[in-house]
């Protein structure tokens, strides 16, 4: 570097130097430049709170996920799971996007939401490779809202199908979100 500076005018080593300031470079990756968004992403330690300060017009993939988790809490508190007396091994088959307009990540959902069947008390979430009890999928979607002129006209949906091992369903769970017209937060 040093050789670069006396071999180059020091007006033309200070222009150099003015434009590097705006640039990051990756010591790692040799001149690879990156972005503000990829340094953003880097910087966070979670993808969760990466995604929480990405404002985006449409739904995200955390939107879904704390409304899956309501909706596991009411599948948890039903009297199909809570009056066991040994806890319920179920087996996650699939998280399914029937969401038209969203640019969402079925398996992040799914890992979120295996993860929080596996926090709870009352469940045991297995792969198959032991028995299992009951089979869950999980279904994503919107659906239309009437009648209420303070909400944007669609809601996300999340629908929790039990299933027995013979694939008969046992249960069936929903919740939506809403949100306000013009707003960025899904309640």
């Amino acid at each position: 570097m040093r050789r670069l500076f006396k071999t180059v005018s020091p007006a033309l080593a200070a222009l150099m130097l003015v434009s590097c300031v705006n640039a990051t470079v990756d010591a790692r990756h040799g001149a690879i430049v990156k972005s503000d968004a990829d340094l953003r992403r880097e910087d966070v330690a979670d993808y969760m709170t990466y995604l929480r300060l990405k404002k985006g017009a449409g739904p995200l993939d955390q939107d879904y996920i704390l409304l899956s988790y309501r909706v596991i809490g009411d599948m948890v508190r039903s009297d199909l799971i809570a009056g066991k007396p040994e806890r319920v091994r179920v087996a996650l088959r699939d998280v399914l996007n029937y969401h038209p307009s969203a640019q969402l990540r079925p398996a992040i959902i799914h890992e979120a939401v295996e993860h929080e069947l596996m926090n709870t008390e009352s469940l045991w979430v297995t792969d198959g490779s032991i028995p299992y009890d009951y089979v869950l999928d999980v279904e994503l979607g919107e659906i239309p809202i009437k009648n209420d002129d303070a909400a944007e006209d669609k809601a996300l949906s999340v629908m929790l199908i039990l299933s027995d091992a013979k694939g008969e369903q046992v249960g069936e769970w929903f919740g939506f979100l809403k949100r306000e017209k013009g707003g960025m937060s899904w309640y």
